[in-house]
């Protein structure tokens, strides 16, 4: 599953599906673990932490969700890869 504007299909015996996307950059994509009560907290907190420290996000794939179970709460786990664009700087 891709979220967001501009989400690349990569599921495909690992083609990319370029259709629709523009021109063509360079994109990506690091591996991020959140924690939360809930699944949607953990995802966001994770997404926010990318955000402090990348730029250009342009999708994310949930690829594990786990949680602990404590006497009186649940606290969620989930392991996402986020991608993004690499920007190009000029030299000179």
């Amino acid at each position: 599953m891709l979220f967001g504007p501009g989400a690349v299909d990569v599921q495909r015996a690992g083609t990319i599906d370029w259709t629709n996307h523009g021109p063509v950059s360079v994109q990506k994509a690091i591996d991020l673990t959140g924690s939360g009560e809930t699944i949607q907290d953990a995802v966001s907190e994770a997404l926010d932490r990318a955000r402090e420290s990348l730029q250009a996000i342009t999708s994310f794939e949930v690829q594990r969700i786990s949680g602990v179970v404590g006497e009186s709460s649940t606290t969620y786990q989930v392991e996402i890869k986020v991608w993004f664009t690499l920007l190009e700087r000029m030299h000179g």
